[in-house]
């Protein structure tokens, strides 16, 4: 593969649907009598009609499928794993931890309760490491994430530690080197479930989306050859392959590969996604992913605070919240995480890829 120079903004619309799709599951489903976490929307179940909303977790495969996508042509553009470290830590960790400095400001002075957290909480979901895990380490069970939305990030940096070793064992041979972990994945996946913990470590469940991601980039980059094929197909069998076996899953599962693949290999603007409001909320999809779970809640219990909101008041409190956190994220990303970026990157090898 070679980097590719330009930006695909398809790609930054297809992160814009990723993370609306996510706070649509957490606001209509996920945080109401109708899904898993506690009762903390003004508004109860008013919202869970909406179709695909429960399958919001998909927003977070699709966002995998973007990341398998970029970090194939950010190996390239690395001079070394350390290189390569360095770029991503200098890419996420600033915002991780302006974002989830603002998080932990906001529940603790407004709540609710639920989703307070303490200073070792907060410190450790820094560190981009499971807060429960480093707590029994450290003889301090029942922590939690800052964030519920946090525990991409272990997955994504696990991802990361898999993707650079083997680019520098096998350089390239990357494709055929990511092909055999696919395959040891689908057989411990097989033989020993997807609970298991070397399951777990192994993020066998989510390696389907990185595989179609890298396949992808090897498409854009090579073309429809064997071999990119081979994989995007064996990726995309694998996620069927583990889906539930629901109708409605599966039909969301096939539009989410079909969306993800139109957007990574166009090379024309598409229709909503390419344009610029929706690539703007997509190069801050990051930001707004970090900031819209615990930090929307707080705002809105503070709200509700000030007197019944009622379903009609509620949602459209719930919208604004919304909105305003996602001018913020757009601010964050524009004028302050950029910037940075390029300050802290100066010293870092040069090269054009997409981020």
């Amino acid at each position: 593969m070679s980097a590719q120079t330009d930006r695909l903004d398809a790609v930054d619309g297809v992160r814009t649907l990723a993370i609306l799709w996510v706070a649509l599951y957490h606001y209509a489903v996920f945080w109401t009598p109708a899904g898993r976490g506690d009762d903390l929307v003004p508004y109860g179940e008013a919202l869970a009609w909406i179709p695909f909303a429960d399958l919001g977790h998909l927003g977070v495969s699709m966002f995998f499928v973007v990341s398998g996508f970029v970090i194939a042509f950010s190996l390239e553009r690395s001079a070394s794993a350390l290189d390569f470290a360095a770029r991503r830590l200098l890419r996420l960790w600033p915002t991780l931890l302006i974002c989830g400095t603002l998080t932990f400001v906001a529940t603790s002075l407004l709540g609710p309760a639920e989703l307070v957290r303490g200073p070792v909480e907060y410190a450790v979901s820094l560190l981009f490491l499971p807060p429960e895990h480093v707590g029994r380490a450290l003889g301090l069970p029942g922590l939690e994430w800052l964030d519920g939305a946090y525990w991409s990030l272990w997955v994504e940096v696990r991802f990361y530690g898999v993707a650079a070793l083997l680019f520098w064992l096998a350089r390239r041979r990357f494709l055929l080197a990511w092909t055999a972990f696919v395959l040891v994945c689908a057989v411990i996946q097989a033989r020993l479930g997807a609970d298991h913990a070397l399951s777990g470590l192994l993020f066998t469940e989510f390696q389907p989306f990185f595989t179609l991601g890298i396949a992808l980039a090897a498409m854009r980059s090579q073309g429809i050859e064997p071999g990119p094929l081979a994989l995007f197909l064996l990726g995309a069998m694998q996620a069927l392959i583990y889906a539930p076996e629901d109708s409605a899953h599966l039909g969301a599962l096939l539009a989410l590969i079909a969306l993800t693949t139109l957007a990574c290999l166009t090379r024309r603007p598409l229709p909503v996604l390419s344009a610029r409001p929706v690539t703007r909320i997509g190069r801050a999809s990051y930001a707004y992913y970090l900031l819209h779970q615990n930090l929307g809640l707080a705002v809105l219990a503070a709200l509700s605070t000030l007197g019944a909101l009622g379903t009609g008041l509620g949602i459209a409190a719930m919208l604004a919240v919304q909105a305003g956190i996602v001018l913020l994220s757009i601010f964050l990303t524009e004028r302050v995480e950029q910037p940075l970026g390029r300050r802290l990157r100066a010293a870092l090898p040069r090269a054009s890829a997409p981020a």
